[in-house]
């Protein structure tokens, strides 16, 4: 009984660390959309590890859209973390 209490125990934790998580960066960032959290180009680099140049050309090719607020170029956190899903699942489907 004690290890399954522990399980749940656990469990709840995470996702209370999770939602932890969520709403630290929630307070640090100011760029929000309709409670998705903006991106500027260069955290979407610094996220990607990829080079500006190969940023600009996932744009261009339309893997990536974001969309510019005056002369900044910004993306919603949730198209990035849906490439990132893609790109794994079209690697592990290469391999």
């Amino acid at each position: 009984m004690n290890e399954k209490m522990d399980e749940q125990i656990n469990r709840i934790l995470n996702i209370v660390m999770e939602i932890l998580e969520d709403v630290r960066t929630l307070r640090t960032r100011q760029n929000v959309l309709m409670g998705d959290p903006m991106l500027e180009f260069p955290e979407v680099c610094e996220r990607l590890k990829q080079s500006e140049r190969q940023v600009r050309r996932l744009r261009e090719s339309g893997e990536l859209v974001g969309f510019t607020i005056g002369r900044r170029r910004m993306y919603l956190q949730s198209e990035v973390d849906d490439f990132i899903q893609r790109s794994r699942k079209q690697n592990k489907h290469n391999k």
